[in-house]
This record gives C-alpha cells, sequence and structure tokens, in this order.
C-alpha cells in the first residue's frame, strides 16, 4: 500500500513538473536586454579651445590707449576639461545622460598708460589676468548608431542642455618704473552668474568588457555672460570645440 503511494505521488510530480515546463513563464521579460548594463559612470579629460573675450579686451586696449599707452591681451589658450557623468539607456540605442563639466579659461597682458595726478601725468605699467572657472550642468540624449556590446565599437551623437556658472576674474597689477605697486580703484573686478547653454557631441565608444569601456569624443558647446567694469558690460563667449577620452564603469 505505501510502496503504490510513493509510485503515485512520484507520477504526480513528474506530470506537475511536464506542466510547469510547458507552462508560459508568469514574469514578463525584459524589454530591452543586452550584455552591457543600463547605467554607468563616465570621466571624461580633454582640452576646450574656442572661447573668447574678445570684446573685453578690445575695450581694455582701446581705454589705454586714450591715455596714451596701450594694453596687449593673448588670446584664451586651449584649456582643460572635465567632465562627470551618469549615463541611462533607455532604449538598444538611446541614452540619457547628465553631467557636471569644470574648464578653466586664462588670458593675460602686459601694458602701459599714463595716470593723472594731482601735479602731473606719470607712466603706470600694467598686467591683467582674466580668468574664468566655467562649471557646467548638463542633461541630454544620446544615439548610438550600434547598440552597445562586448568588444564591438559604436559610434554615437547627441546634445542638450546646461546650466552654466562662469565665475570671472579680472585682477590687476599696476607700478611705476620704479617697481612701486600702485593701488587703482576699479581695477580688480570679479562677476558670478547663472547662464543657459547648449552643447552637441559625438564620439566613437568601445566596450573592452561588460564593465568597462572608452572612448574619444568631440564636443561643442554654446553659452555667454556679460562682465562689468569702467560702467560698461561686455559679451563673454564660452563657445569651443573641446576633444576628451571618456572612460565608462556600468553598472
Amino acid at each position: 500500500m505505501f510502496r503504490n503511494k510513493v509510485v503515485l505521488l512520484f507520477l504526480s510530480l513528474l506530470l506537475i513538473s511536464f506542466q510547469l515546463e510547458a507552462a508560459p513563464p508568469k514574469f514578463k521579460k525584459k524589454m530591452f536586454y543586452g550584455p552591457i548594463p543600463f547605467n554607468s559612470l563616465n570621466m571624461s579629460v580633454g582640452f576646450l579651445s574656442g572661447p573668447s573675450a574678445n570684446h573685453l579686451t578690445e575695450y581694455l586696449n582701446q581705454w589705454a590707449k586714450d591715455r596714451n599707452g596701450q594694453d596687449i591681451f593673448s588670446d584664451i589658450s586651449n584649456s582643460p576639461f572635465i567632465r562627470i557623468g551618469y549615463d541611462r539607456q533607455i532604449s538598444p540605442n538611446i541614452l540619457l545622460r547628465g553631467s557636471v563639466s569644470l574648464s578653466y579659461l586664462k588670458n593675460t597682458s602686459y601694458g602701459y598708460y599714463y595716470a593723472e595726478s594731482d601735479t602731473a601725468n606719470f607712466l603706470l605699467h600694467i598686467r591683467r589676468t582674466f580668468k574664468i572657472y566655467l562649471l557646467g550642468f548638463e542633461g541630454g540624449l544620446l544615439y548610438y548608431f550600434i547598440p552597445p556590446d562586448v568588444q564591438h565599437f559604436s559610434p554615437y551623437i547627441g546634445g542638450g542642455y546646461a546650466a552654466v556658472v562662469p565665475l570671472s576674474r579680472l585682477d590687476t597689477d599696476s607700478f611705476t618704473d620704479g617697481g612701486t605697486k600702485i593701488d587703482v580703484p576699479g581695477e580688480n573686478v570679479s562677476r558670478n552668474s547663472l547662464e543657459a547653454g547648449l552643447h552637441s557631441e559625438f564620439g566613437m565608444v568601445y566596450f573592452m568588457t561588460n564593465r568597462y569601456a572608452a572612448a574619444v569624443e568631440g564636443r561643442y558647446q554654446m553659452s555667454q555672460s556679460k562682465f562689468y567694469i569702467h560702467n560698461y558690460n561686455f559679451d563673454i563667449d564660452y563657445s569651443g570645440f573641446s576633444l576628451s577620452m571618456n572612460f565608462y564603469y556600468y553598472f
């Protein structure tokens, strides 16, 4: 009797297992599935070229010329650029990207002019340094032409908006022929502001594993701000092109 019950139980369990194997799955399959995780942290390092403060520097040179002098500025050189970002895959080819970027912009001048005193005019040498820490908070979309896959290249394009915070300052050192420093009011000015911006990007990423990838990326950004000195204001243009190496960690 016991043997019959055991056989019946075994046959029942066998029949149930076959039914479960043939039944459709109860849990819905993921809509998007691939070898690369949906989320990634990334870091970009490179150089930014193109920002200009020509309206300001031309004015300062003319201001010195009006006082029988000159103030010659260099161009803003290629500036270091760094960005830290987060990407989220929302389809096999489309990603959301949010990031924080920082660039350091700088140019300098050497000049002189004749300053007025109570008794006479005297020669005053000047050394100006105009520097900007350009902070950006960016959001946008990326489109991968080839869905991410291990040991494959995938070209991409993207773009979006930004909130840009330029922290700008003009420092002026003034001194006489004898090297005596003179404090001239109104020649050291700083300004911080919040501006809107746009950016577009394109690149090529290589997925070394399902956790790590590297890319070369070109990026164009557009934004500007105002800078005030001598009761005038001037446009500072941050539009420029950056070239960077990107490193990704997927999780």
